[in-house]
């Protein structure tokens, strides 16, 4: 797949990843964790195309993913668009064909998105706007690092796909 077909069809992806992860995924757990497939892509693309498609693709895929969860609406637009800016920092001073910055990426973007989210949830719910109580130290042990592992592992497994990718700073 080219730069440019990628970048038009991102959208599109994100949407039907957002579906898959919310019905499909659960396939694919290991020790109980779904991989974040909506979230790779971010940082696949942030990577790629840098902050500001990024962000754009994280408010879509943000607004899917609330869609079809039973979290509070922006949620997960408002994390994963703080997971793009933390991803998109080895979009140029740093060379994705190194494999250190993908990997970081991931983890750094998981650790990010699901951080930012878990806040946001103890912050609607101390407002009394979502009665749904998170244990935030439980959680981020038990779901929040190993998803951060599971989706080091998968970036790893996309390095060679992503590294194909022709290098170019301007669509």
């Amino acid at each position: 797949m080219n730069r440019g077909l990628l970048y038009y069809l991102m959208a599109p992806l994100l949407l039907l990843l957002c579906l898959l992860q919310s019905t499909a995924a659960s396939r694919f757990a290991v020790f109980g964790v779904k991989p974040d497939l909506v979230l790779l892509l971010i940082i696949v693309g942030a990577l790629l195309y840098g902050p500001r498609a990024a962000l754009v693709w994280a408010f879509i895929g943000g607004v899917g993913m609330d869609i079809f969860s039973g979290g509070p609406m922006g949620a997960s637009s408002l994390a994963l668009m703080a997971a793009a800016l933390v991803a998109s920092l080895g979009h140029r001073p740093l060379s994705r064909f190194n494999w250190v910055v993908p990997v970081g990426a991931a983890l750094l973007g998981t650790l990010t998105y699901a951080v930012t989210y878990l806040g946001l949830l103890a912050v609607l719910d101390n407002g009394g706007w979502f009665a749904r109580s998170v244990p935030f130290v439980d959680t981020v042990r038990a779901v929040v690092l190993p998803a951060a592992i599971y989706n080091t592992v998968l970036m790893l497994l996309l390095l060679p796909w992503l590294n194909r990718m022709p290098e170019s700073q301007e669509l």
